[in-house]
Formats: C-alpha cells, structure tokens, sequence
C-alpha cells in the first residue's frame, strides 16, 4: 500500500522559521559586540541558541527556563570534547529537541522531534559552511557587524529549515491518512463520529487480515475502505454547512427584517413604504434559506451517525467470524462483503425524506 506524506501546522513552521531568522541575527548582533570587545565567542553556539530562543513559542516562565537551561545543554559536547563539525551538529540536535518538546503551538509525536531534532542538527554544519563562503566570497571582511549579522541569520534559518521533519507525518494507510487530516479541521460532535470512523476501521482491518488472502479478502477489504470514505465525505459535507451557517448570524438578520418592517410600517410614503417591504422580503428569503441549510446539516449528522454505526456492525460481523475453519475463511469474507454492501445500499436507498416545508418566519 503506497505510503501517504502530510505536512502539519505549517503556519507554526513559517512563523517559527521567521523567528529563527531573527533570533540568529540578534546573536550575530551579540557576537559583533564581543569581536569588537575583543572577545572570542563561539559562533556555531551563538546562532543556534539564538535562533533556539526566538522560535519557542512558550510563556515567559518556560522561555526564561530555555534561557537558563539552554546554554547549559549546548555546552555539553565541549565538555565531552566532540570535535567540529559533529558538536555543532549536537548543539542543533539538542537544542531543536527542547524546541520541539516544549516550544511548539502543537504536540509532535516523540518520533516526529527525533526527525526534526536531527534534521535541524544536519543543517547546523552547513549553515555554518555557507556562512564561511559568504564571508569569503561577498563580504570579504568589508561589512563587520553587517556581515556577522547575515552570517548567523543565515545559520539560523538552516537550523530551523531542518525542524521540517517534525512536521511530515507519514501514515501507511491513505484512509487513516485522510481521517486524521479530517479530524483537525473539524470540531463537536462531527470530529468525535470521524474519530471513532477512523477507529473502527482500523479495527476492521485488524480482524480482516486473520482472513485466507483471496478475492472475498480484497472484496471485503473494498467494501470496508468504501464505508469509511462515505463517513469521511458526510462529515467533510456537514463541516461546509457549518461553516455557510457560522458566516451569517440568524439572529442579526433576523433583526434586520423585523427593523425593516417596522420602518416600512411607519412611514407614510407609499413608494418608500414599497421599497421598504422589498428589502424585508429579500432578507426574510435569506431566513428561509438558514433555516433550510441548518435541516440540512442536522440531517448529514444523523446520516453519519447511520454510517458509523454501520461500521461498527461491520467489526462485529467481523469478530463473529473470527473462529471456524481456515479454509471457509475466504468464502466468509465474500459472504460478508455482500451483506454489507446491501447494508449500505438499504441506508443509501432509503425513500428520501418529504421536502422541507418553506419557513413561514417571513412573509412577503
């Protein structure tokens, strides 16, 4: 089964990209002041502490501990003399590590802050060498602090580009891809039914695989794959309603008409008194048509919770079968995808409801 790559919170990885950035160039700043103090400082240090501090995005009582803790932790590959360029690549490593675990908006599985603390480590190196081909090749000592500055803004900016892979998530399934994707854009009831979806799918597969490999296998597997994506397009449609009912407030609208109304009530102008009555019609149409969506939507949510509930008689059909013959196995499973696929065929075939009557909240 092919594999399926997603990039999460990628709006927490450009703004903590951009706060790199800048937190590298605070540190270049720091470094041209301890040059001209005739101070030696170590740059591979400087830049990714400063860059480290910038993307954390914690309180001030966490960020003060980073403060604190930080140079403590970077220093460690010093103390145990690890030489260069492997104790800048540490330095990175550990300290997008820290960032990782405790800096984020988010919370990475452990797997994902492993791959972006050795991601950022690989990058330190080479944002260090680009630095020293910058200095060589363009500045050529003639900018100072200037150059400083771009050097570790840059050394930043790779530290940060290497966290990229605690953000890729990579899943083994496309189904259980999409249902994991889903489940951040939605909210409520709709989130929990496609979690469980999500869920109980995975679980079918579980008992699906101690079935004999054969057609019935792939067929029901098929029919399984097909449940699940109904209950992922309902709750894809219910979260569109959602969102058209959230955009407009009934209530204000509401309001609008009844105001339009009483003005068109009061005045003493007969063609005012028509135009008037015309803008409340229009707005009472906008009413029906609310009141029409949000039927709607409260009927996508009771099909998707027949959905689920079908995938979950599916698990327990699945779990029925579990013993008997291993040979009869095969022929279950083609028995089974059948049923189930003239289960669904009844929820889908079902006579569709009468039409929703037109709201009489306004009258033209």
């Amino acid at each position: 089964m092919p594999l399926s790559v997603q990039l999460q919170e990628r709006e927490d990885f450009e703004v903590r990209t951009l706060r790199a950035l800048g937190g590298g160039a605070a540190a270049g700043l720091l470094v041209a002041a301890a040059a001209r103090l005739l101070v030696h400082v170590d740059l591979g240090f400087f830049a990714v502490a400063g860059a480290a501090l910038a993307s954390a995005r914690v309180d001030w009582k966490l960020r003060l501990g980073m403060l604190v803790g930080l140079p403590v932790l970077l220093n460690i590959p010093e103390v145990l003399n690890v030489p260069t360029p492997l104790a800048e690549a540490c330095m990175g490593t550990l300290a997008a590590g820290v960032v990782g675990a405790l800096g984020t908006t988010w919370r990475p599985r452990p797997l994902q802050v492993l791959a972006g603390a050795v991601g950022a480590g690989a990058m330190v190196p080479l944002g260090l060498y680009v630095k020293a081909v910058m200095d060589a090749r363009l500045f050529d000592g003639r900018l100072g602090a200037l150059g400083t500055v771009l050097g570790l803004a840059a050394v930043g900016l790779f530290w940060s580009v290497g966290t990229l892979a605690s953000h890729v998530s990579v899943h083994g399934n496309a189904v259980e891809a999409r249902g994991s994707a889903l489940e951040k854009q939605l909210s409520g009831e709709a989130q929990g039914l496609v979690m469980r979806a999500v869920t109980l799918y995975g679980q079918c597969q579980k008992e699906a695989a101690r079935m004999t490999a054969g057609p019935g296998k792939t067929e029901l597997l098929g029919v399984l794959e097909k449940m699940v994506r109904e209950v992922f397009s309902l709750a894809e449609s219910h979260a569109n309603l959602e969102a058209q009912l959230h955009a407009v407030q009934q209530g204000d609208v509401d309001a609008q008409v009844r105001e339009l109304r009483a003005k068109a009530a009061a005045t003493t102008d007969a063609v005012a008194r028509r135009q008037l009555e015309l803008a409340a019609s229009s707005l009472g149409e906008e009413l029906n048509h609310l009141d029409l969506l949000g039927r709607k939507r409260e009927r996508l949510l009771a099909q998707l919770h027949a959905q689920v509930a079908l995938l979950e008689r599916a698990r327990v059909s699945l779990v029925g079968v579990r013993g008997g013959d291993v040979a009869s196995k095969g022929a279950q499973a083609a028995q089974l995808a059948r049923k189930l696929e003239s289960l669904g065929q009844e929820d889908s075939g079902a006579p569709a409801p009468a039409p929703l009557p037109e709201s009489n909240k306004v009258v033209g």
